[in-house]
């Protein structure tokens, strides 16, 4: 299910963030070398592509060569890009190689951060996750956890969901507060290369009053019918997004 231009044909592995809508951030992706490798002759060269409801990218860029000592910033203002569709968003892919030597393991990956910086204030910075999309590979990847998520007259946590494969993934979400009480979302399908965004007590209506008790703070999970890549942020009231984190995966 996965793209074969990503995987099949390379043994470096891309990794993916969001790309949020072009109106809220000004996205720059920051291709940093300094923590792979030590090696001052390392070479290195980047593909940068963006998703948004089709396996065929909006957009792909190509960075060229660059060395150990070097770090590159390419800032999606710049590039003239069409945006992706609001208020979701879309995926973006980060397949940076080395090209001076093949990697040191059957499948490597080159993991990469973006800085979103909010139109209006506010924004984030977060490294990219890969992905393997054809098939799973532990036990339960199909459960990741949120540990900590906010829901309050004062904070509201805002979850977006990322799903870098060819196939609709079904998904939901569960909140559990520290004194053992569990509200439970519905499934809803995030559509194939595609984000799907909320924020958590539009996504679970009941949310904000069962946390009520506990200061509004909890932990969610996320189910899916296949690997999704989680994020979650915080915002303030009347404030814009200050911080986004990733899910983690739940190990048997």
């Amino acid at each position: 299910m996965a793209r074969s231009a990503s995987l099949a044909t390379s043994r470096w592995l891309p990794s993916y963030a969001w790309w949020p809508p072009s109106d809220e951030y000004a996205l720059t992706v920051v291709l940093s070398p300094y923590h792979v490798t030590t090696e001052p002759e390392a070479e290195f060269e980047a593909t940068i592509r963006g998703f948004a409801g089709a396996g065929e990218p909006l957009f792909e860029h190509r960075t060229g060569v660059y060395r150990f000592g070097d770090e590159v910033a390419v800032e999606l203002d710049e590039l003239d890009l069409p945006g992706p569709p609001a208020p979701h968003g879309g995926v973006v892919e980060i397949h940076p190689i080395r090209i001076d030597r093949p990697p040191s393991r059957t499948v490597d990956f080159l993991g990469q951060w973006v800085h979103a910086e909010g139109r209006g204030g506010g924004g984030y910075i977060i490294p990219t996750i890969p992905v393997r999309g054809q098939e799973k590979r532990i036990d339960r990847d199909d459960l990741q956890v949120l540990p900590g998520v906010m829901s309050s007259s004062d904070v509201e946590t805002e979850v977006v969901l990322l799903n870098p494969i060819d196939a609709p993934v079904e998904a939901r979400i569960t909140v559990s507060s520290p004194s053992g009480m569990i509200v439970e979302g519905g499934w809803f399908t995030v559509e194939p290369w595609s984000a799907w965004r909320s924020p958590l007590s539009d996504a679970l209506p009941r949310v904000r009053r069962m946390l009520a008790e506990d200061g509004g703070v909890g932990s969610a999970a996320v189910y899916s019918s296949h690997k999704v890549l989680p994020y979650f942020g915080l915002r303030g009231k009347g404030m814009p997004l200050s911080c986004m984190d990733h899910g983690a995966p739940i190990f048997t």
